[in-house]
């Protein structure tokens, strides 16, 4: 029997493709319908029952979170989800929503026969294999050096360019990045944004503060060891003793 696919996007052309991967793929592959939106794809998945629908992140309205909360509870009762988007900051949210893979566009044939063998062994009970492979992508994307910054604005979420983000602090049990536009909501941790931003770029000046070295104007040293940086735009942010060093070595 050939996997049946929902494919959600809001460009014409990369349903497009994908659909034309699916038919070359090595697995045979039906697509069932195509949604260009969050709305239509709910509707669609209630009147085809899907196996799998391949989902994009990024969408008016509903984007592809959405979509998931709205979908029936019970695993046997709802799709398998692959999510299909450009970027990648959105992976450790996919797989907390349970998503069963994440593929990045553009989309690789041979990454697609990745995706569909998973989804067969996900629908005949043989997925274990799949689900250590999938902890494998997981812990691989969260070593992979972000490109850029997805941050919240209301229920949108938007995609900030590295340069433009000059600091980032954490403030009562959430992450802000501040760029010149203002102060919005991620949703990685300081540790995790440490890990994953460029190395030569940015660096930890304090338990909750990282700073884009570019935005800095001068180093100021305190009589106690600490220090503080002064940003370009006139933000003082501080330096921890054991940091001091460390950020000064970056700075020269």
């Amino acid at each position: 029997m050939p996997v049946c696919c929902l494919l959600v996007d809001d460009e014409p052309l990369a349903r497009e493709r994908l659909q034309s991967l699916l038919q070359e793929a090595d697995m045979d592959a039906t697509v069932v319908a195509e949604a260009g939106g969050g709305k239509e794809a709910v509707s669609l998945i209630h009147e085809h029952e899907p196996d799998v629908v391949f989902l994009d992140v990024q969408m008016p309205v509903l984007d592809g979170f959405d979509v998931v909360d709205l979908l029936p509870d019970g695993t046997t009762d709802r799709p398998h989800i692959v999510f299909v988007t450009a970027y990648d900051e959105y992976a450790l949210q996919a797989f907390e929503v349970h998503a069963l893979d994440y593929v990045t566009k553009p989309v690789r044939p041979d990454r697609l026969n990745t995706t569909l063998n998973r989804v067969h062994d996900a629908l005949t009970g043989e997925d274990a294999a799949g689900q250590e492979s999938l902890e494998d992508l997981r812990e691989a994307r969260q070593d992979q050096t972000l490109k850029r910054l997805t941050v919240h604005i209301g229920k949108r979420l938007r995609v900030v360019p590295l340069d433009e983000v000059r600091w980032i602090e954490a403030d009562e049990g959430f992450v802000f990045a501040h760029t010149d536009d203002g102060r919005y909501r991620t949703d990685f941790t300081l540790s995790e944004l440490e890990k994953r931003l460029p190395p030569e770029g940015f660096i930890r000046t304090h338990r909750s503060a990282i700073v884009n070295l570019s935005a800095v104007y001068e180093l100021v040293p305190e009589p106690a060891g600490t220090a503080t940086l002064r940003l370009r735009e006139g933000t003082e942010v501080p330096v921890a003793r054991r940091r001091t060093e460390k950020v000064e070595a970056a700075l020269t």
